[in-house]
């Protein structure tokens, strides 16, 4: 068997580039709807108002769980749509607007009411923001899938992809260093200014953009009508082998790498800036825009490899250099050596940025394979398991470090009074946690060459 690059057959369906920007458009406003509320909650809800980690986790993973388990349905839901509009772009329409209303409401929280009654308003609140997110996410992953069917093409989709969500990256974390500006009487006014900002602009006008683009599915019209029950297509979208690698390697960087990702944050406050939370959420957006313009420079760099060697290889080649840098992680996150913090997106941004580019053409590649010997389009499903995947695995990662933050003793309320022991964890976590995972992949990607003998 040759490489997953070299066996699909190309097409001559060609994205224009108006379609392909306005679609990338979508991917923007996708990453704030997945992203924004975390931004602002962590440094609002946990370090400023200091509720408790576990229980501030768990608000904020419920939600998407509940969403996640409901995406296979809207995938289904999208795939039998007939509508004269296309089959995706009323999905996105809608839910691009409805979405932007409740996270905007999101941040109207009373600032006069406890703790627990403002923690439970975010979570009833997060509860439906992510339930009409899913509406969106499911319907513009699939019409990414579908937008064209060759190989090559198709990597460039998901390069001009990465770029908008690079580009999101690249503002999210500033949000909250904005929400603090002296602008602002409060934190709660600049918290409700910021939030209604991202849900007018980002959410709702931009996220409208990828309803214009036409849908050119032309495989579509020689496929029957998904008419297999729910179970069914979950059932043979969980056959095809090339899903089943893309869980596993999804969950070992956005379960078990990610988890360990989220520790930077509390050593950049408590260890390396001594429980300062504004220069700590400073240095945080640094990072994290360091982390967005290395990832852009990596993406021609990652989409030439995927398309000259394999995405397989790339994976390989991609998650040597993160266990690297995850053992570099130790030395970085040191006092007083602050632009070393650089370094750290130099050496494991590229892995990300394989997430928006290999692991979304290996899911299409697998869709299309279906769909050739089905003649069925169950493209929504491919994207609604892929949205499950990563919506479970950044489940995991936040309720895990939540609990872990409670195991090894922190305390919002000790502030720069945190036990040396708590640090030391903190940094111990960051560091393994990015090796050990590469390891794993790695392992994971050679046993699977190796039974489907693709080189």
């Amino acid at each position: 068997m040759s490489d997953v690059n070299s066996d699909k057959e190309k097409t001559s369906d060609n994205p224009t580039l108006a379609s392909q920007l306005s679609l990338g458009a979508g991917f923007f406003c996708l990453f704030f709807l997945e992203k924004a509320s975390e931004s602002l909650a962590i440094p609002f809800y946990q370090m400023t108002l200091g509720v408790d980690p576990f229980l501030f986790s768990v608000a904020l993973t419920l939600p998407i769980i509940f969403s996640a388990f409901l995406a296979p349905w809207v995938g289904q839901l999208s795939d039998r749509c007939s509508s004269k509009y296309g089959r995706r772009r009323p999905f996105i329409l809608i839910s691009a607007w409805f979405s932007a209303f409740l996270f905007g409401i999101m941040w109207m929280v009373p600032e006069h009411w406890t703790t627990d009654a403002q923690l439970l308003y975010f979570f009833l609140i997060s509860l439906l923001y992510y339930t009409s997110a899913t509406f969106f996410i499911v319907p513009l992953t699939s019409l990414s899938y579908e937008i064209t069917h060759d190989v090559n093409k198709r990597i460039k989709v998901m390069e001009i992809n990465s770029y908008f969500i690079k580009l999101a990256s690249l503002s999210s974390q500033w949000l909250f260093p904005l929400a603090t500006l002296s602008i602002f009487t409060s934190i709660f006014v600049g918290i409700k200014v910021v939030g209604w900002f991202i849900a007018i602009f980002v959410i709702g006008i931009i996220g409208t953009l990828p309803a214009l683009v036409k849908e050119t599915d032309i495989e579509a019209k020689k496929r029957s009508t998904n008419n297999f029950s729910l179970i069914e297509n979950i059932r043979v979208i969980l056959n095809e082998p090339l899903m089943r690698l893309v869980f596993i390697i999804i969950f070992i960087q956005v379960g078990l790498a990610a988890y360990a990702a989220k520790m930077d944050y509390y050593v950049l406050v408590y260890y390396m800036f001594d429980g300062n939370i504004s220069e700590g959420a400073v240095w945080k957006a640094v990072l994290s825009m360091g982390y967005a313009v290395i990832a852009a420079i990596y993406i021609p760099i990652v989409s030439w490899l995927s398309r000259s060697f394999g995405k397989l290889k790339t994976l390989k080649f991609i998650f040597t250099i993160t266990a690297i840098g995850g053992l570099c992680k130790w030395f970085i996150y040191t006092p007083g050596v602050k632009w070393l913090l650089l370094l750290d997106p130099i050496l494991c941004s590229a892995v990300w940025t394989s997430m928006t580019i290999i692991i979304p053409a290996i899911v299409a590649e697998a869709s299309d394979k279906d769909s050739e010997k089905s003649e069925v389009c169950r493209a929504g499903g491919f994207a609604a398991l892929h949205h499950w995947i990563f919506a479970f695995s950044f489940m995991f990662a936040l309720l895990i470090s939540g609990i872990t933050l409670n195991v090894i003793g922190f305390d919002a309320n000790l502030g720069s009074s945190q036990s040396l022991d708590t640090l030391k964890s903190m940094k111990i976590i960051l560091t393994l946690g990015t090796i050990l995972p590469s390891l794993a992949a790695l392992v994971v990607l050679s046993r699977f060459q190796k039974k489907h003998q693709i080189y």
